[in-house]
């Protein structure tokens, strides 16, 4: 089970354009929602919702305190000003810790492939997080995968080698790659393809109008 963090929010009843001046005072607005529960609208102070963000981000469990009551939540959706970066909503997920629920959990390479010391081969890792089912309160941070064990070009690991709880079943098509050693020359080729490609691409950001951000409660 990963750690849970615990964050203090208020109800709100004000929505829509009124919400920006509360925003600039260092109150960001927000949403609980959730299976068989109405959605609550609510505040929360923002350093304080800053700094659980960075701790917990989508992973961790983290307990409103609200009118007296502990609600478990996970954070699904963060809305960010997309010229400041500055937090403008937060949707809160109520779960019911008897229930299943389905997350997009990281996955972590540790060890180190003997190959790879030797400047043998590299390590290519395709997939970087895989869906679980699992109750909120068996929810892993993260999935830890050895590579020490990689000795040779060729060898792989697949989301179905990954050993995990039997609390806990994967969603991800179990024939996904999750890393595989190959020849140094086989990434450089990889690199200088995506380089020409995003060479070829112009980025637009358009940004947001005063009045738009106001309108967002």
């Amino acid at each position: 089970m990963s750690e849970t963090f615990k964050l203090e929010a208020a109800t709100r009843d004000v929505v829509g354009k009124k919400v920006g001046r509360y925003r600039r005072a260092g109150q960001i607005p927000a949403v609980v929602y959730g299976p068989g529960f109405e959605p609550i609208n609510i505040f929360v102070n923002e350093p304080e919702l800053r700094q659980t963000l960075l701790k917990a981000g989508g992973t961790h469990l983290i307990e409103l305190g609200l009118g007296g009551e502990t609600v478990p939540t996970l954070v699904r959706d963060v809305q960010r000003d997309s010229i400041r970066g500055g937090l403008m909503h937060v949707d809160f997920y109520r779960v019911s810790m008897d229930r299943l629920l389905r997350a997009e959990i990281p996955v972590h390479l540790v060890g180190v492939s003997p190959a790879v010391m030797r400047k043998e081969a590299i390590a290519i890792h395709p997939t970087s997080t895989i869906h679980i089912e699992c109750l909120p309160g068996d929810l892993p941070a993260h999935i830890d995968v050895d590579i020490s064990g990689l000795l040779a070009v060729g060898a792989q690991i697949l989301v179905g080698d990954l050993e995990l709880p039997e609390n806990i079943r994967v969603i991800t098509a179990l024939d996904d790659l999750v890393v595989k050693l190959d020849y140094a020359e086989a990434m450089m080729t990889a690199e200088e393809e995506l380089e020409v490609a995003a060479s070829a691409e112009v980025e637009v950001i358009t940004a947001r109008k005063p009045e738009e951000e106001d309108a967002e409660g």
